[in-house]
């Protein structure tokens, strides 16, 4: 499973259900889990993440409770934590500031995080992207690179579009080592392994994993996590 990483959102449904999930992701062996940090438009994510968005910036979190939270999940976890947010999250959640010990590595949707500010950004690839900005994004090493299955938002695929087998090809033209993860329509085993023997490392699981979480709770999710193996 350190192939595997699951997004799932910071105390979403609840501070409690947030816990319970990141204690079975632990358990299960999972090597990434991305925690998205809530924005008022995650513009990128379809209904039901944008939806988990709402209800927990609702709830008037600050920057001391992320802060909080991280230094608890760093001591109590053994997997990598990847925040994932937006522009909007960095600044309301003054994740500049956070201790580069507090997390592995930072996704920022819409603007380039550097190195200098940040712990190991995390750049998303999909094949709109220039040779230049390939090599760009690839001169600093980081825990894997987020490359998009195909165009779409989070949710939205109903099969894994084949887009990232050039978007790899180009990476690895650039960088032979480039560890690639694919996200995007990623739902089952069978998935994980596609997109592995087209050239792929390890592969990114949200919108998924987070609907089982609500139509089948802690149960559910200790099942579909070990259908993953």
């Amino acid at each position: 499973m350190n192939n595997l990483a699951i997004f799932t959102v910071w105390n979403y449904p609840t501070k409690e259900d947030f816990y319970q999930i990141l204690d079975s992701l632990d358990e299960q062996g999972v090597g990434f889990v991305e925690i998205g940090i809530p924005v008022t438009n995650p513009y990128v994510d379809g209904d039901l993440i944008q939806e988990a968005h709402k209800k927990v910036i609702d709830t008037g979190l600050t920057a001391s409770d992320l802060e909080e939270d991280l230094k608890l999940i760093k001591e109590r976890y053994s997997f990598k934590v990847i925040l994932m947010t937006y522009k909007e999250g960095v600044e309301l959640f003054d994740i500049d500031k956070l201790s580069h010990t507090l997390y592995d590595g930072i996704i920022c949707v819409d603007q380039v995080l550097e190195a200098s500010q940040f712990n190991s950004p995390v750049y998303i690839f999909n094949e709109d992207l220039t040779n230049q900005e390939l090599e760009n994004f690839l001169i600093s090493d980081s825990q894997f690179n987020y490359v998009m299955s195909g165009r779409g938002k989070t949710g939205s695929f109903d099969s894994v579009p084949s887009e990232y087998i050039k978007t790899i090809k180009r990476i690895n033209q650039i960088k032979p080592q480039s560890k690639n993860f694919i996200g995007f329509g990623i739902k089952s085993k069978e998935d994980i392994m596609n997109v592995i023997e087209n050239g792929a490392d390890g592969a990114i699981i949200g919108t998924a994993f987070i609907q089982i979480f609500l139509d089948k709770g802690i149960k559910g999710i200790n099942e579909y996590l070990k259908s993953l193996k």
